[in-house]
Order: structure tokens, then sequence, then C-alpha cells
């Protein structure tokens, strides 16, 4: 009978885990708008460690995924597209990913042709003990200077008319609001 409820306990934990990966407006606790975005060695695929201070001078937007986060995968081929209109010598978007096995992201993103940036934190020491997160996907707005300008939660739609001159007067420091963002059909 206690392994019975341990597994109905599983499932359960299982389920509220996954259902939060869908979850709209939790906050992300680790990381506050209009302070400096924290010095991270963010590792590629191939192991390689690049600093997030490599990336000063652009706007950078980085998302935070998983391969198993349903909504992650929604918003990808819109973050896509994105990378691809940007200018990357004033813009970056990057993905940095949740998942422990860094071959099944890698075939994931192969699979779906996706090329921005790619990193994992696969023991979460980057996602869940520097910035806190927990909740996926989550995508953060660092201004050219370094500086935290906003973190949305939940899947959007990226690529816009909207979402570009949105980009661009964060690029050029102008105050932006980024709950306006429209979520990601399903």
């Amino acid at each position: 009978m206690i392994h019975g409820i341990g597994r109905l306990g599983s499932i359960l934990a299982l389920f509220l885990f996954v259902a939060a990966c869908d979850q709209q407006t939790a906050a992300v606790d680790g990381v506050v708008s209009a302070k400096p975005f924290p010095s991270v060695s963010f590792v590629s695929l191939d192991g390689t460690a690049i600093s997030s201070d490599s990336y000063r001078g652009r706007l950078v937007v980085l998302n935070i995924w998983a391969t198993w986060c349903a909504p992650c995968r929604r918003e990808m081929p819109d973050l896509e597209r994105l990378s691809k209109t940007l200018d990357p010598q004033r813009f970056a978007v990057i993905g940095l990913s949740a998942d422990e096995d860094g071959h099944v992201v890698r075939e994931y993103l192969n699979d779906k042709g996706l090329t921005f940036a790619r990193f994992i934190d696969k023991d979460l020491k980057i996602i869940r003990d520097r910035l806190g997160i927990s909740v996926y996907p989550a995508t953060l707005l660092i201004a050219p200077d370094g500086m935290l300008i906003g973190q949305v939660i939940g899947p959007r739609e990226w690529h816009s008319p909207a979402v570009a001159r949105l980009l661009e007067d964060a690029y050029q420091g102008k105050a932006v609001r980024l709950d306006g963002l429209p979520v990601a059909r399903v």
C-alpha cells in the first residue's frame, strides 16, 4: 500500500512540475530588473565556456528552456526567426537549456534547424542557483551595458514588427514594457 502511495505522489509531483512549465505569471526571483545581470559562464553543447560578459555591447534576448517543456518548444521557431532578422552586431538571441543531456538538446536543435546561440546548464547552477528560475520558458532581456531590462515567463511570439521595435527601443536605452508581448499560440 505504501508503495502505491509513493507512486501516486511521484505522479502528482510530476504533474505539478509539468503544469508549472506552462505557467504564465510566475515571478523570476533571482534577477531583478534594473540590476546588473550576473557574470556567468555559459557552456556550449561542445563544452566550450563563454562569459556572459562577452555579449556586452549587444542587447541580449536570453531564453531559458528545456526540450521536455511543450511551451518552450512552441516558441523556439519564433526565436529562430527573430535571431535571423536582428543585426548580430547589436543583438544576440541566446538559448540556455535546463536539460541534463546535451545529446538530447543537440538532437532537438538539429532536428528543428535552430541555429541561434545555444548553451546548456546541466546542473542548473546558472538557471536555478544564480538566476532563481524554476518556471520555463523564461526570457530575460539584457541591455548592452549588462543591466537586466526585464523578464517574461511563458511562451511569446518573438518574431513580429512590434517586438522588433521594442528591442530596437531597448537597444537605444529607451524604457520598454515586456508585459505586452503577445503570448505564443497553441
